[in-house]
């Protein structure tokens, strides 16, 4: 089975749960409905997320997201600190 289907089937279970803690909520047993809501919650956040982020970007080449690239272009110009032409 494909890692991505095992994360989908995961994410539904944890929906579902959610759910589940709602039906608890209308029934009136708020404890066990915010107990199942808030760790569901916590599952998709802490762990599918993650694993989803990590299943992802795991073979990318990620150097291409990095704010500081500097081109050769960038490099040879030198910036007058104190010329105030380029402000207007």
């Amino acid at each position: 089975m494909n890692f991505l289907k095992l994360l989908g089937i995961l994410l539904l279970c944890a929906i579902a749960a959610i759910g589940v803690g709602f039906y608890f909520l209308d029934q009136g047993n708020d404890d066990v409905g915010h107990k199942v809501i808030g760790l569901s919650t916590l599952f998709i956040f802490l762990i599918v997320m993650p694993l989803f982020i990590w299943t992802r970007y795991k073979n990318k080449d990620l150097s291409k997201f990095n704010f500081n690239q500097k081109n050769e272009e960038d490099e040879d110009e030198d910036w007058d600190i104190n010329d105030k032409s380029r402000w207007n």
